[in-house]
C-alpha cells in the first residue's frame, strides 16, 4: 500500500495561478519543495504517529521506514518494510495504510492520518516557495 500525495482543486487552482506566473520557473520551484521538504513532512507525520511495542526490540518508528517515489508535481510514500515472517522488517507496516498485522486487527490508517495531519505545512511551504520566486523574479 502506498499514500499519494496530490492537490485538491480548490489548493491547485491558488497555486496554478501562482505557477502560472512563473510558467517553468514555477513548476521547478513546486517540484523542488514537493521533493524535499513536502515528502519529507509527510513521512515524520506518519513516521510520528506509528506505535512502539513493549517488547525489547527495533521499531519502525526509531528508523526510516519509508521512502518517497517522486514524480511531476507530486509523489507517492511508500513502506520499506517487508512481509511480516522476513527478518528485519516491520511486520505491522506490510500494509502501512491498514496498521494492521497478526497481533493487531484493528485498521490504524497511520498513512492517510499522516498525511492528512502534513498537508496543512506542505501547502504553505509550496505557496511560500512560490510566492518568494515570484518575488525573485519580478
Amino acid at each position: 500500500m502506498a499514500t499519494e500525495f496530490k492537490l485538491d482543486p480548490t489548493q491547485l487552482e491558488n497555486l496554478e495561478k501562482n505557477i502560472g506566473k512563473l510558467q517553468e520557473v514555477g513548476e521547478t520551484t513546486a517540484n523542488e519543495v514537493l521533493h524535499t521538504e513536502g515528502n519529507r513532512e509527510v513521512m515524520d507525520r506518519i513516521t510520528e504517529i506509528l506505535p512502539i511495542s513493549k517488547r525489547k526490540k527495533r521499531h519502525a518508528k526509531d528508523s526510516k521506514p519509508f521512502k518517497s517515489n517522486d514524480y511531476n508535481l507530486g509523489f507517492t510514500i511508500i513502506s520499506k518494510g517487508g512481509a511480516a515472517n522476513k527478518k528485519g522488517s516491520y511486520g505491522y507496516l506490510v500494509f502501512p495504510d491498514e496498521g494492521r498485522g497478526i497481533r493487531n486487527p484493528i485498521t490504524q490508517n497511520f498513512t492517510g492520518r499522516g498525511l492528512e495531519r502534513a498537508t496543512p505545512t506542505v501547502i504553505e511551504k509550496l505557496s511560500n516557495a512560490i510566492i518568494t520566486k515570484i518575488e525573485e523574479v519580478i
